[in-house]
């Protein structure tokens, strides 16, 4: 589901991950090549990416409920989607599940939509817990842990200290769980100070393009 956000004055904003996906040009080279491999098998690309991001999207939605309670059902859209794609978020959810008994942590917020009226834009945090430090936790259900991740992270953390002055983050935890075969693996950056410059440029970059046209 896309979220919309607006400042103070109720002028709408650029949500964070459309700035970074809209901007963010140096892993075109890596997307060419695997739109150029689905072809090759036989795949449109944007069919196979867009049943990713429909598996991520129902994982995300398991462990929404699971961490708010409630029926995950009732969080995504079902219309197209079919059994094998339940049953690979499934497995995504399995490795939540066994990665949240190993690890001990207390919840702040989840699923939380928040804007920065300083940089005018928005963003969605998966989850913000306590974990010795006050941390964002992102998820993904990628393949891989890729740059766009860590600015993403960086954006979220900027987001949440606007928002919340006195309950500053101090870690930055990213959580890939794997859909195919149920595993994990669990990523941690006490700061993330290049990142968020690298978002700064994207976020600046984004408004020149209008001015461009």
């Amino acid at each position: 589901m896309r979220r919309m956000y607006k400042n103070a004055q109720g002028k709408r904003l650029p949500g964070v991950t459309t700035v970074i996906g809209q901007n963010l040009g140096w892993n075109k080279q890596q997307l060419m090549a695997w739109a150029n491999r689905e072809g090759q098998d036989g795949r449109y690309h944007y069919d196979s990416s867009q049943k990713a991001a429909d598996i991520g999207t129902i994982a995300h939605a398991m462990v929404e409920a699971d961490l708010k309670g409630g029926k995950w059902e009732d969080l995504v859209d079902l219309r197209d989607v079919d059994e094998d794609m339940i049953a690979q978020a499934e497995k995504a959810y399995s490795a939540w599940e066994e990665w949240k008994s190993l690890v001990d942590f207390k919840l702040l917020e989840s699923e939380i939509p928040l804007i920065s009226e300083e940089y005018q834009v928005g963003g969605t945090i998966d989850i913000a817990v306590i974990q010795n430090k006050n941390a964002i936790l992102d998820i993904k259900t990628s393949n891989g842990v890729y740059e766009d991740h860590k600015i993403q992270l960086a954006a979220y953390g900027k987001l949440w200290n606007e928002n919340y002055p006195d309950q500053q983050i101090e870690a930055f935890y990213l959580l890939r769980l794997g859909k195919n075969q149920g595993e994990f693996a669990y990523y941690y950056w006490p700061e993330l100070d290049n990142a968020w410059e690298a978002f700064k440029c994207l976020r600046q970059l984004h408004d020149l393009k209008s001015k461009l046209k």
